[in-house]
């Protein structure tokens, strides 16, 4: 179990010291330790549920993660059980209180639920620190699932260590490339008046680091299959939505698009996506500077994992599994996008990170011309 001195200024303070993670936000990584904290708790009261999302990759990837600290589940949990559990978590934890968000749970359309836990800050006292948890009710759509022990280097563990349902790599995979599609089911570039794409580059980075490690394109497939029928049968029910008639094949295609907004930069030929790219632009700049646990996420990297995703998502339209042929440092001089449509890519050579080029030019090889 996570031991209490997890909590604990000096505990974090250590943490942040390291050279590596001097530019920690100790705010953020407080609420990691607390977000996990309740995810532990969550087990031990006995909820069955699925870990999910962006937090999640921090227990499925070794290293190069982001800071995440919103816990979402997937569970087939009743409300009235459901409160019984989060009130024994309070009880039974040092979280203070738990808090419905009224207006946003068990509405018509996608059946989710948002609840607020809040705990006292070591860092700031005087305002309580909160933590989300986001519970989508459903079964798990996920095709391979796989239990992962909470360890990770900022958190001191005793004892037997706490083990959770998560998706395997493969299977998260799949479920994140649907929120990666802005213009049809993913995170949209705006809620409401509020502009939303640091979420988009978050998912964007995520991707990126799954695709290194993807091992097997068959569960990947299957996964965004099954979360890509349910998120359009989820917003069927909303007249405009439906009148769009979407299909998998059309939201794997607003990704690929996405993608090259990012590809094209400045030089974005409408005013339109030259909009778009400017408010992605600004995404990524926001995410980079404050969720990194290490490393950078400047446009370079964006662009880098754009090209990763682009090319995902064309291996996912072809009928046939196809596997991924990942870039082992090979010549890229002799490759030419000949496809006129994408050879403005043909541009990505001069990029020093030459794995850019390459996963674009695997990606219009699938591509119809």
């Amino acid at each position: 179990m996570i031991e209490n001195k997890s909590f604990t200024k000096e505990w974090l303070d250590i943490f942040r010291s390291k050279k590596e993670h001097k530019g920690i936000n100790v705010t953020i990584l407080e609420k990691m330790v607390h977000a996990f904290s309740l995810l532990e708790h969550l087990k031990i009261e006995g909820l069955d549920f699925v870990f999910k999302g962006g937090t999640s990759l921090v227990l499925l990837l070794e290293e190069g993660n982001r800071f995440s600290i919103d816990i979402d589940i997937i569970s087939s949990v009743k409300r009235d059980p459901l409160k019984k559990i989060l009130d024994a978590v309070v009880a039974n934890s040092h979280f203070k209180s738990h808090i419905l968000n009224e207006r946003r749970s068990y509405k018509e359309g996608v059946p989710k639920a948002h609840y607020t836990f809040e705990f006292d800050s070591v860092y700031n006292p005087n305002v309580s620190g909160t933590i989300l948890l986001d519970i989508l009710f459903d079964s798990p759509h996920y095709p391979e699932l796989i239990e992962s022990a909470i360890e990770v280097s900022w958190l001191s563990v005793a004892g037997t260590t706490t083990t959770i349902t998560t998706p395997s790599v493969n299977s998260i995979c799949g479920d994140k490339l649907t929120a990666f599609a802005p213009e049809t089911i993913g995170i949209p570039y705006y809620k409401g008046d509020q502009l939303f794409t640091m979420e988009i580059c978050k998912q964007l980075f995520d991707l990126g680091k799954l695709f290194e490690n993807i091992t097997d394109m068959s569960i990947v497939k299957a996964s965004f299959s099954a979360f890509s029928k349910a998120e359009l049968s989820y917003r069927s029910s909303d007249k405009d939505f439906g009148k769009r008639n979407l299909k998998e094949t059309d939201v794997l295609w607003d990704s690929i698009n996405t993608c090259a907004i990012i590809a094209k930069r400045e030089r974005n030929p409408t005013k339109e996506t030259k909009k778009k790219f400017d408010e992605l632009n600004r995404g990524i700049r926001s995410f980079g500077s404050a969720f990194l646990m290490t490393g950078n996420f400047r446009i370079e990297e964006a662009l880098a994992a754009s090209a990763r995703v682009a090319y995902l998502n064309t291996l996912l339209l072809q009928p046939e599994i196809t596997e991924i042929e990942y870039y082992e440092g090979q010549g890229i001089s002799e490759l030419t996008i000949e496809n006129v449509e994408w050879a403005y890519l043909n541009k990505l050579k001069r990029q020093p990170d030459k794995s850019i080029f390459y996963y674009w030019y695997k990606a219009v090889e699938l591509l119809p011309v």
